[in-house]
């Protein structure tokens, strides 16, 4: 049951939510209700912007009591509200009331979709006026709300559902706005990420199939890709496919771009996860995650949406691996020569003055040459294994998959041959793979020692 709780006045006269709160519930006396049973919000020693002529007006106002004596009725008050009239409205009631009363009352809220749809938009209003100005009262609310959805919104009380031509055109238009990692620019690229050969998934809460919370896109092939506009193009692993081909054909070393990441037969055959007798594998390529919804900041809807995403597909002899960014890997070179970082000096060795120059150049369209490539790539494999904050994985797009049980696996060079790209990793990208024991390496990441597991293609570049 929901018991009492009081409102103050001041936020209603500061944002003028009070007229419409006046017109949704009738005043009555708290001697006419059961107190236990209802939402009751009481204005008293307060003068109300109706009652602003004398003090028989005010003495009149401040012996009503108006209850919401249902989440139904809050959902009601609500829905006439702008998002930031909820604000202040909700986190006045969260300061001056029951704690426990009012956490029931915005958990029944989400029982339902209209419910549920005003507490996220609530939160994201909220997390807005914080950017602004970061209040206590605000920030205080922010933990209430996150507290509650982090309840409301569970692995359990969350779908998969496969985008397809003939989705509607509101989930159409989401995806086609979504994607910050790899925009989507026109209609034609739209149409192309849910082809044959590509896969969008949206998560959804099962209350709300129309608001996805997060966007998923997948690439199927035959062979990991190495680049990004092999997936937009509509490649098919090409790339590490015919090196799989002339390894299988017995030929030992096989150079390039790569050289330095994976060089012999074993590599290519360990980073497939293809043992020299067995058909090519299914590669399924997570190549793109977007969170739709930032009022579920730090609920991992992420990790559920991939975890959905591999048991949705379940094709046999497949792995899932992803093409991920490394966003803060130049930025991290920078800094740790700057503060003269021991074992990024002893990385760089007698390439020291090349590796400052190429982080110097103005031009972050700028290659690196092949001869710094192996150099690069130790720096790499040392910020993606060593570098920590606060325990956990420095790089932010590493935490996440870690977080999810992947394993870091291989290093791609030229990934995404984008301005962006080459500003933040040097035009490196990474593999980060997901097996049957994901669930195993999330929880070892999740304890104290956040321990971090990498393919031997990775670790070799650390010398073990």
């Amino acid at each position: 049951m929901i018991s009492s709780l009081r409102l103050p006045l001041h936020h209603l006269k500061m944002n003028g939510a009070l007229s419409k709160l006046c017109h949704h519930v009738q005043g009555i006396s708290t001697n006419c209700m059961p107190r236990q049973h209802s939402f009751v919000t009481c204005f008293r020693g307060r003068v109300s912007p109706l009652a602003r002529h004398g003090r028989e007006s005010h003495s009149r106002f401040s012996r009503r009591t108006h209850t919401l004596s249902s989440p139904d009725n809050a959902i009601s008050i609500s829905s006439t509200n702008t998002p930031e009239e909820n604000v202040n409205m909700f986190s006045e009631m969260s300061e001056s009331s029951d704690k426990a009363a009012f956490l029931t009352l915005l958990s029944e809220m989400c029982g339902s979709a209209a419910g549920l749809s005003a507490v996220l938009d609530m939160r994201d209003q909220c997390n807005t006026m914080i950017r602004v100005l970061p209040e206590p009262r605000l920030l205080r609310f922010d933990k209430v709300l996150f507290e509650v959805l982090k309840s409301a919104v569970r692995f359990d009380t969350t779908e998969i559902a496969t985008v397809t031509k003939s989705s509607p055109r509101e989930i159409l238009d989401v995806v086609g706005r979504s994607d910050r990692v790899h925009p989507i620019r026109n209609e034609e690229e739209l149409q192309h990420r849910i082809a044959d050969n590509r896969s969008v998934f949206i998560l959804t809460h099962v209350l709300l199939p129309g608001r996805p919370l997060v966007a998923l896109h997948v690439a199927h092939s035959q062979g990991m890709f190495q680049c990004v506009s092999d997936i937009k193009e509509g490649e098919d692993g090409s790339w590490v496919d015919s090196l799989c081909r002339r390894a299988k054909e017995g030929e030992s070393e096989v150079s390039g771009q790569n050289e330095g990441i994976v060089s012999d037969r074993g590599d290519i055959l360990s980073c497939l996860q293809f043992s020299p007798s067995s058909p090519y594998r299914r590669v399924n390529t997570f190549y793109s995650i977007s969170s739709l919804e930032i009022s579920l900041r730090g609920i991992p809807c992420g990790g559920w949406c991939i975890s959905k995403a591999k048991s949705h597909l379940s094709i046999p002899h497949s792995i899932y691996t992803t093409l991920s960014p490394i966003p803060g890997f130049r930025n991290w070179c920078n800094a740790s020569i700057k503060r003269g970082h021991e074992k990024v000096k002893t990385i760089m060795g007698d390439k020291t003055p090349d590796v400052l120059t190429l982080l110097s150049t103005p031009d972050h369209m700028t290659q690196v040459p092949t001869h710094l490539q192996p150099t690069i790539s130790h720096l790499a494999a040392y910020y993606l294994l060593r570098e920590k904050q606060r325990g956990a994985a420095l790089d932010p797009v590493g935490h996440f998959h870690l977080t999810n049980g992947a394993v870091v696996w291989g290093l791609r060079w030229a990934g995404r041959r984008s301005e962006e790209m080459m500003e933040q990793s040097l035009g490196l990208m990474v593999n980060y793979l997901y097996d049957e024991q994901a669930g195993v390496r999330a929880e070892r990441y999740a304890s104290d020692d956040k321990e971090v597991t990498a393919g031997a293609a990775v670790k070799d570049l650390l010398g073990g």
